[in-house]
Order: structure tokens, then C-alpha cells, then sequence
């Protein structure tokens, strides 16, 4: 498990250093394996805008950039960046910055004084090659650190969990037990705020002993084409996945933050109602990763009228995915138990992260509140109507009891 420390520290931040959670969790039983900063050091980098953009008179591949850097007069500095444009943010290195490898200096380039040097993610040391300069959000603020702004002094923490601790497979358990072990309040995500704005829905159904809690919502309307938020993409990236599409990230979000594993159809791909079931003889599927399976009847998977369209608890079907045309969607947020998805996709060659959480046991009280924050997520980023929870359930897992004895509370009161 990889994730962000500045992203646990927004869950819980107790009075620590990096190097002291570090200690306190391995300690606790939580092995941290690695940690390492997300960036190496370097200082005197600031958020800047392009003004204004010319040829350089004696190079074909150079311009004369005047560059606002939030002080002052706007700066002239010599540039051959092939994306380089008037208006665009980047960061821009200052006479003086120590950049890995580099110190920046006051230098004439092909007869012209450059008072700076514009930035790509290589040179700073945040990825191995880079096409162009780090192009920033419009909304960054020109004259900041870019330290600042892109939470730079932030580190990377890999944890080897035991097959036990599946509680923290998320920023949410990590944070709990965080809490649980220095005192730190322990933050709770912001509430839901939308209302129901549509009838649409789907009817489920479940094999009870194999998926005691299934739930799903139609959310109609959406942007499939919307941008995710930069910070998303941020935290998604520095918890090892990558930004696929607005609609996607989001699911990964919650997976990463509540431990929940997600998934969004495309509605318009679906035939009739939706079942729990599992494979028949001589059904097949195409997954997302274009792996064409022969399904095999102890293989729990979803079902629309037509057959499969998902591999239960591992993987989504292809034919049924959101794409860039998608425009209304039905979000599944499910408890499936652990027998019925263990060992499948190891079978099958590939793993994945739903698989591994699903084959350890997710928390079954989680997938209304799991379903609803990304809902919440996609309605702000991609907008849409929300329509009502539909849901089939079981008979859920007993949680043991925790007996205390009534003088001990007393005497601990």
C-alpha cells in the first residue's frame, strides 16, 4: 500500500515527523518498506505566467519570453521549449536556484541576457523524461513556491501489510489507526450535500452468499469529457495510478481514500437489469485489460439481460465501460465475500487492485457511504442528476462482539 503522507495528514496529523510516523507505524505492526520524498531539494522555483512571446532573432528554436514572476518587472528569459504559449503557467527557476544538478545563473544565450530558466518536470527531478515545460493549472498563483503549490515537501510511504490488515488498505484506516495510536483527532470526509434529482434506476439481484450487499445508483447527465482536478490526479499518482478519465479517477479515488472498491457502466451499454450471479457454462467476457476470458462457473460476475458484462470483485467488462461519450452511468459499490473472489484473477495471469482488497474482506458498511461520496465527487466534477440507491442484501457477516465488563468502565470513568 502507497500513499502520500501530506494526504494521511489531512485525515489525522499528529505532532510528528516523517521520520517519527515512520517509527510509530512499523512499530504498531504496520512494516513501513520505503519512504521517500516526492521531489529532491531544491529551492527558488516559483510559479509563473508568459506574457509575451517572440522569435529569438539568431536561433530557429529559441524565444524571447517576458515572464511574470510575481515580482515586479517581468523577467526576459531565453527559452526552447516546444510548448511554450503566451498565457501558460510553468515554473520558472530564478538567478540563483539550485536545481538537481544545476545552479541557475544570469547567462547570455546566442547574444541576449536570460534572467532565469523556464521549467520542464525533468528538470526538477518529478519524472525521467518530459516533452515540454510543466504546464500548471490556470488557477496557480504566479509568484508561489512551487514547493508550495505542488505540496512538494510531501513523501511517499509504502507499507508491507499482512493479509489480516486489509482495515488498512485506505488513507481512512491508516488514519484511524494513526489516531488510535497517538490521540490526533481523526478527521471525517465532509457530508454529502446533493439531492436526489432523478427517478432513474436499475433493478439488482445477488446470490446472497456470495454478494450480501450489492448497491448501485444511475447518476444521469454527466460530463464524461470533464477534467479531473488537478489535486486528484496528484494524490492518484502518488498512490502509483495513473489519471485515466474523470469518471474513472473518481472511483480509484474512493477505493484509495475508504478501502471501497467501485465501479461506473456505462448505462447505455446495459440491457435490462443487473444480476449477481455466477458464470454459466460457455460464457465469455472481455475485460478492461482486452483479455478475452472463458468464463467458468465458480466465477461470480455481473449479468445484464444479455450475460456478463463484469467479473465480480476483479474486473469490469469492456463492452460495458465509460468512454468519452458516455452521458449517464450506474455506479456499483458492493460487499462481495472473499470465498467467492479469492484466487480468481491469479488464475487468470493479471491482479488487480479491487481483487486484492475484495479477496481480504472490504468493510461491508461501507458501501452506501463509499457510494455516495463518489457520488458526490462525480456530480461536482462532471455534474448530473443522482438517482435513487437500489439495492439487494443478504445476510451480512456478524460482527463479534466486544464484552466489557461495567466496573471496568466505571472504574476507567
Amino acid at each position: 500500500m502507497q500513499f502520500s503522507e501530506s494526504w494521511l495528514r489531512t485525515f489525522v496529523n499528529p505532532s510528528l515527523s516523517s521520520e517519527e510516523l515512520s517509527r510509530l507505524l512499523t512499530m504498531a505492526g504496520l512494516e513501513v518498506e520505503e519512504m521517500s520524498p516526492v521531489a529532491p531539494p531544491f529551492d527558488k522555483v516559483v510559479v509563473s505566467q508568459v506574457l509575451s512571446k517572440e522569435k529569438h532573432p539568431d536561433a530557429d528554436r529559441l524565444n524571447l519570453l517576458s515572464v511574470d514572476v510575481g515580482q515586479g518587472e517581468p523577467l526576459t528569459i531565453v527559452c526552447g521549449a516546444p510548448n511554450v504559449s503566451v498565457g501558460m503557467k510553468a515554473p520558472c527557476a530564478l538567478v540563483g536556484a539550485k536545481l538537481p544538478g544545476i545552479e541557475i545563473k544570469q547567462a547570455k544565450v546566442r547574444g541576449i541576457a536570460s534572467f532565469g530558466m523556464m521549467c520542464s518536470a525533468k528538470e526538477l527531478g518529478l519524472a525521467e523524461e518530459s516533452g515540454g515545460l510543466l504546464e500548471l493549472a490556470p488557477d496557480a498563483v504566479v509568484g508561489q513556491s512551487i514547493r508550495q503549490h505542488l505540496d512538494l515537501d510531501d513523501h511517499l510511504i509504502t507499507l508491507k501489510l499482512t493479509p489480516n490488515r486489509c482495515d488498512c488498505l485506505s488513507l481512512n484506516g491508516i488514519a484511524r489507526e494513526v489516531a488510535a495510536l497517538t490521540g490526533a483527532p481523526l478527521q471525517t470526509l465532509p457530508p454529502v450535500s446533493f439531492k436526489q434529482a432523478s427517478t432513474q434506476s436499475l433493478k439488482v439481484g445477488a446470490i446472497a452468499s456470495a454478494c450480501p450487499r450489492y448497491s448501485g445508483r444511475v447518476i444521469c447527465g454527466v460530463n464524461a469529457q470533464a477534467m479531473t482536478p488537478a489535486w486528484m490526479v496528484q494524490r492518484l499518482q502518488r498512490c502509483g495510478l495513473r489519471s485515466i478519465s474523470a469518471l474513472v479517477d473518481v472511483t480509484n479515488y474512493v477505493l484509495l481514500e475508504l478501502g471501497q472498491p467501485l465501479h461506473a457502466f456505462d448505462l447505455n451499454k446495459l440491457r435490462g437489469d443487473i444480476e449477481v450471479r455466477f458464470a454459466r457454462n460457455g460464457e465469455s467476457l472481455k475485460l478492461l485489460n482486452e483479455q478475452t476470458i472463458a468464463l467458468q462457473e465458480d466465477m461470480l460476475v455481473i449479468a445484464d439481460s444479455e450475460g456478463p458484462v463484469a467479473l465480480a470483485g476483479v474486473m469490469g467488462g469492456a463492452d460495458s465501460a465509460v468512454d468519452e461519450t458516455t452521458t449517464d452511468i450506474f455506479l456499483e459499490s458492493a460487499f462481495f465475500a472473499p470465498a467467492a473472489i479469492v484466487g480468481k484473477s491469479r488464475r487468470l495471469g493479471f491482479s488487480s487492485d479491487s481483487a486484492y482488497r475484495f479477496e481480504r474482506g472490504v468493510d461491508f458498511a461501507a458501501t452506501r457511504i463509499a457510494l455516495d461520496r463518489a457520488t458526490q465527487l462525480i456530480l461536482d466534477i462532471c455534474g448530473g442528476q443522482a438517482g435513487p440507491v437500489t439495492e439487494a442484501q443478504g445476510e451480512l457477516p456478524l460482527r463479534p462482539p466486544v464484552r466489557l465488563r461495567l466496573a471496568r468502565v466505571q472504574r476507567v470513568l
